[in-house]
């Protein structure tokens, strides 16, 4: 199965993408072309949500009751500067590649020396590059969303239930962390680890959810000092 079979079937088919991979092993391109396409999804969305991001940073500089009007002005400047967008772009592909590093480094961890499984790092990077397939759809629907907010905050799951949520509070962090497509990350995870590791349901589902939540858990907690700073 060559990579954009196995890309197509990690939406439709992941037992099957994973299975070829426990099988048939792995290419060069299973590492590069998910990586590119991860990254030209990303930069499409920070040049398409540009303007708001722009929009909202000024905001934030102008909140900073700390800073002087000459220091405001200084920071915008520093903010839009050519520099800063070349930061801009290197930073979220930085964060993408170890992003997906610290993944598949976590869930090799956990499947080789928790679980007991044997099982190469190289193969799971991959099934986390497959896995992360899944934010390409998810970016395109926050990108519209967006777009038709004209903010740059947008929830896909339980925290979309919420009136006039206080970002300041981790209980509300943490529903947020509970969208539709981290759910979907689970479930794929969970298949990635039967197939690969070849352990049951249950043992799969456990070393999964637990690992996952106490991510979910660790991401609320950094979200509700960075709104607890903003505010």
């Amino acid at each position: 199965m060559n990579v954009f079979s196995r890309i197509g079937n990690v939406f439709v088919a992941p037992t099957a993408c994973f299975t070829s991979l426990r099988d048939e092993g792995k290419k060069w391109t299973d590492y590069v072309v998910p990586f590119l396409l991860l990254l030209a999804m990303l930069i499409v969305f920070l040049i398409v949500t540009s303007g708001i991001m722009e929009k909202l940073q000024v905001e934030i500089i102008q909140n900073m009751s700390q800073l002087s009007d000459a220091q405001k002005e200084a920071a915008l400047q520093n903010a839009n500067s050519p520099i800063a967008n070349i930061f801009k772009y290197v930073g979220g592909v930085l964060q993408v590649a170890i992003g997906v590093l610290i993944s598949g480094l976590i869930m090799w961890v956990v499947g080789n020396f928790i679980g007991g499984g044997d099982q190469k790092f190289g193969t799971m990077l991959v099934a986390a590059l497959y896995i992360q397939m899944i934010t390409i759809p998810e970016s395109l629907i926050k990108m519209f969303l967006v777009l038709q907010k004209g903010a740059m905050t947008v929830q896909l799951g339980f925290g979309s239930l919420l009136a006039n949520p206080d970002t300041t509070s981790y209980g509300v962090q943490l529903i947020n962390q509970l969208e539709f497509f981290a759910i979907w990350r689970i479930i794929v995870w969970i298949i990635a680890f039967k197939v690969l590791y070849k352990f049951n349901t249950k043992k799969s589902t456990l070393l999964v959810v637990i690992t996952l939540l106490i991510g979910m858990a660790i991401m609320a907690a950094l979200g509700t000092m960075q709104a607890g700073r903003m505010g």
